[in-house]
């Protein structure tokens, strides 16, 4: 991995602790824990943890995206960010 990614990755790591802890999840790696699993969350698209990522890495996201980083692994998500970055 090189400099700009473990970069992106550290900062990722950042947005996802902060909304893992705010739910209290254990670690499990997973990114729906940056939601509530116990009451889940009626928007996974318009919401802090999506406006959150989308101005850190100075990106756009779609419902879609949304939707997909939801159901990914963390170290899955990382890709997927890196890719949306690159794409700028």
């Amino acid at each position: 991995m090189n400099k700009e990614n473990n970069s992106i990755k550290e900062r990722f790591f950042k947005i996802y602790r902060k909304h893992v802890k705010r739910y209290k999840h254990r670690d499990t790696n997973q990114m729906y824990c940056m939601w509530s699993i116990a009451n889940p969350p009626d928007e996974i698209y318009e919401c802090d943890q999506i406006y959150n990522i989308e101005k850190e890495f100075n990106i756009s996201l779609t419902e879609d995206d949304a939707l997909s980083l939801y159901d990914m692994h963390f170290e899955e998500a990382v890709q997927f960010i890196e890719k949306k970055c690159k794409a700028i």
